[in-house]
Formats: structure tokens, C-alpha cells, sequence
């Protein structure tokens, strides 16, 4: 014989009880009944076990996945008709204000936040096993005034879920996975809010509340007036909407580069910086350099060294007072070429 504890049971006018509401005087008065099967019922409340409805003549013959099917109809229908407010909570995607003049914008531009909806300011009636569309909900919440066109569907899953058909069929469902009674105490005393049980399907999941988000992280060049130039590595990229870091620089980009050939986010800044009107000397645009090794900011040894006496390795300003430095316009050309793909924007002035 099973021996199920339901905390939950109908007295004699039908009204839903919580065994946690049943008192000793309340327990002689009254007389109890199964919501599955229907067949009486006791209000155990003793001191060894936890207080519980148990069947007077064994609950073999009851389901509990229909109590807890019923119930969870009966007790949602009970919260959405007593309650001032029937408030739900799922994630929804909040997006960067600037994404429509962000040259950085991308899926990673977002954040996920709970926002909490009160049902009840959009449907009047809970429907039980109600259709709508073709499909048939446990609870249907709808306007009965026609104001809101759509409807929000609320099934309980014992040990079923929602046909893939129902699923994917558009309708705002809201699937409440319940393995016991205690799982639905928790829906009626807090907002319905999503979690690995309780799935929210085919609602609006962009939300309209728009704020600037700092998702990406870019590389930051810095130029200086020496000719002398700067990139952040990976360990202190800044966030997009960071400005200025540097009160000596006299221009400061955010880039976004992804490692494309021999050509560096760099590179790309200093020919920004050519292309804005800046006058640019550094060792890495002349005709008479070669890198050292290949790396992104290898060495560079000037071609000149042994013939003109200039440094080997030179210093990125000793192009600014070296009398043979000549840009490379086949280089300088190559890069432009790529720029128009590559992501800069110009940096604010420090804050």
C-alpha cells in the first residue's frame, strides 16, 4: 500500500485546504476529500511526522500525478482570481542604445536581466482546459474585453511536457514542471519566475528598456607627438565605452582586430592616424625597415644601419628625426585596402 502524503485536500464545500492551515478544532469540524480520487480523507497532525492528508481506506487506487495536475490548475486559477496582481519573471535581452551607431556592436552586446510582468494588467479571465488557436490550455488567461488580442497558456507538466507541436506553435506558454506539493506552495506565495522548471516559450524575449552597455573589450592605440604610438595588450584592453587614458596622447582608437596576416591593430592605428591628417614618423611605415621576428610587435631592424650608421633597432621616434625615413606606400596601401573591414572609432577626450 502506498502511502502518499498530499498536503493539500478539498473540505466539504470544495474549497482547497493546506494542511499547514488545519488546526485541531478545525480538523473536528470539517471533513476532508481527495482531489485526485474523491474519497475521504484524514488530516494527520501528529508530532513524529509532518502534518499530512493520508486516504481513510489507502490511496492504491489514487493517482498523484493527477492530484498534482488538478491542484496545480486549482491553485493557480484560485492565486489569478483572489489576488490583486498575478506577477510572472523571464529573462529578457537588454540591448546597447548605441548598437545602431556602434561600429562595434555584436551579439555580445547584451545583457540578461529578470523583469517582472503583472499579468492582471493585461487579462481578466483564467480559463480552465480552455482552447485557443486549435490548442488546449490547463489554464488560459485571456481579456474578455478584446483589448489583448493574445493569450498566455500555463501547463502543468507532472511527467508530460507540452507536444513539440504546441511548443513551437507560437503561443505564449508557460510550462510549470511540479514534482511535488511543495513546488507549488512556492507559485503561490512569489511571482511565477523562469528557472530549469518553469520554461517561458514564445514570449518577447527583446526587452524595451535601452541603457549603454561596455560588453566589448578593444585593443586602445595611443599616438603621441613624438611619433611614438602605443597598443593595449590582451591584459588591459579597455571597455568600448572607456575615454581617454592618456593626457600626453593626441589621438587615442578603439580597435577591433582579430589577427589577419602580417598586418596589426597597430598598423592600423598608425594609418588611421596618416588618414585623419596626422603627420606620422614611425619605423614600422618605412620603405627600409623588416621585422626581426615574426611577431605582431617584433623588432625592427633598419635596412640602413650598416650603410648610413642608423640603429640597428631603432626606437619607434628615431623615425621622427631620421633624415632618410620614407614611407612604404605599397605597405601603407596594402593596409588601407584592408581598413575599410576592421572596426575603429575615435576616442573621447578624458573624462
Amino acid at each position: 500500500m502506498r502511502t502518499s502524503k498530499y498536503h493539500y485536500a478539498y473540505n466539504e464545500n470544495k474549497v482547497v485546504i493546506d494542511i499547514r492551515n488545519v488546526s485541531a478544532e478545525y480538523r473536528i469540524k470539517h471533513s476532508f476529500y481527495c482531489i485526485s480520487c474523491g474519497t475521504e480523507m484524514v488530516a494527520k497532525l501528529g508530532h513524529k511526522n509532518i502534518y499530512h492528508f493520508a486516504h481513510k481506506s489507502g490511496d492504491e487506487f489514487c493517482s498523484s500525478e493527477t492530484y498534482l495536475h488538478k491542484l496545480g490548475k486549482l491553485l493557480l486559477k484560485s492565486k489569478f482570481e483572489k489576488s490583486s496582481t498575478f506577477e510572472v519573471e523571464y529573462l529578457r535581452d537588454i540591448e546597447c542604445q548605441k548598437q545602431s551607431s556602434c561600429p562595434f556592436y555584436s551579439s555580445e552586446c547584451m545583457e540578461h536581466s529578470y523583469e517582472l510582468f503583472d499579468f492582471k494588467k493585461y487579462y481578466d479571465t483564467c480559463a480552465e482546459e480552455q482552447f485557443f488557436n486549435n490548442y488546449k490550455a490547463d489554464l488560459l488567461l485571456s481579456d474578455s474585453t478584446g483589448k489583448y488580442q493574445d493569450a498566455v497558456f500555463i501547463e502543468i507538466c507532472v511527467t508530460h511536457e507540452c507536444t513539440q507541436e504546441k511548443q513551437y506553435s507560437g503561443q505564449r506558454i508557460i510550462e510549470i514542471q511540479i514534482k511535488s506539493d511543495d513546488d507549488l506552495y512556492s507559485l503561490i506565495t512569489a511571482p511565477i519566475k523562469e528557472s530549469k522548471s518553469i520554461k517561458f516559450m514564445g514570449f518577447n524575449r527583446i526587452s524595451k528598456i535601452k541603457k549603454v552597455l561596455a560588453k566589448r573589450n578593444l585593443f586602445r592605440f595611443q599616438l603621441f607627438q613624438s611619433g611614438a604610438a602605443y597598443v593595449s595588450n590582451f591584459e588591459e584592453m579597455p571597455t568600448c565605452d572607456v575615454k581617454k587614458q592618456n593626457t600626453k596622447s593626441i589621438l587615442e582608437l578603439n580597435i577591433d582586430y582579430g589577427y589577419i596576416g602580417d598586418v596589426t591593430a597597430y598598423d592600423y592605428g598608425l594609418i588611421t592616424a596618416i588618414n585623419m591628417g596626422y603627420e606620422v614618423k614611425n619605423c614600422r611605415l618605412c620603405k627600409y625597415q623588416k621585422f626581426g621576428f615574426e611577431t605582431s610587435m617584433s623588432p625592427i631592424f633598419c635596412c640602413l644601419s650598416k650603410k648610413y650608421g642608423t640603429p640597428a633597432y631603432p626606437k619607434q621616434s628615431d623615425a621622427g628625426k631620421c633624415q632618410y625615413f620614407c614611407l612604404d606606400n605599397m605597405r601603407i596601401h596594402k593596409i588601407n585596402k584592408e581598413l575599410p573591414h576592421v572596426p575603429i572609432s575615435i576616442v573621447g577626450d578624458i573624462q
